[in-house]
């Protein structure tokens, strides 16, 4: 009976051992899969965190040169607001010398008509008097 029960104790013991190492070998390969699981997940949140920044910082950056085109836009419109002014300015002032051209030469044409005619009547004049 003590072999029996000897002998039983040796399966035992080998079932025992054979249970222990398929739960290390299965423990090992939980542990694999949590290492890469892991390692994936850190990799994951930087390449995340990476991208993130790199967003934050274009989107700050597009900010600023959106800011400064609208403010050289601005300063174009004043500017362009200006030149139309004294574009206006230029006009009315062309407009104003014409018209006092034109009445000049109307007084010029009236005053050469009236030396003409002056000159006409003293000429006869003159002749009359020889």
């Amino acid at each position: 009976m003590k072999e029996k029960h000897g002998s039983g104790m040796i399966y035992a013991l080998a079932d025992y051992k054979q249970l222990v190492l398929a739960y290390k070998t299965k423990h090992a390969e939980l542990v694999k899969t949590a290492t890469f699981w892991k390692t994936s997940a850190i990799w994951l949140a930087i390449l995340t965190i990476s991208v993130t920044v790199t967003v934050i910082f274009f989107l700050a950056d597009s900010k600023r040169s959106l800011a400064e085109s609208n403010r050289n836009i601005n300063r174009l419109n004043r500017k362009l607001e200006d030149v139309s002014h004294s574009l206006d300015s230029a006009q009315q002032e062309l407009k104003l010398t014409k018209e006092e051209l034109e009445k000049k030469e109307m007084l010029i044409m009236q005053l050469e008509k009236n030396m003409s005619t002056t000159s006409k009547k003293l000429l006869e004049k003159l002749l009359k008097e020889k």
